[in-house]
């Protein structure tokens, strides 16, 4: 998985799971969420490539794979997911 779509899906996770879906460009987001968003997201990484690899990118989608497909991701991209939305 590339930065690029890594950054993505960070920001993708955090719109939906801590802005109930809210639309928020990176720059509006306080560094300490970003840095979570990218935490989730390397935590996650297998858990994309795995299940949302052909998702594309934008609204909420590649959120939407994870919560798509929550029973089968590892243990620790659950965590961090429920970790991120206790915030």
């Amino acid at each position: 998985m590339t930065r690029k779509t890594l950054k993505a899906a960070a920001l993708s996770i955090l719109a939906c799971t801590c802005l109930a879906g809210a639309a928020m460009a990176e720059t509006q987001l306080a560094p300490e969420m970003r840095q979570k968003a990218f935490a989730v997201a390397r935590v996650c990484r297998t858990d994309l490539a795995t299940y949302c690899n052909g998702v594309e990118r934008g609204g909420g989608r590649i959120a939407a794979c994870l919560k798509d497909n929550a029973e089968k991701l590892s243990s620790p991209c659950r965590s961090a997911l429920a970790d991120i939305r206790q915030q």
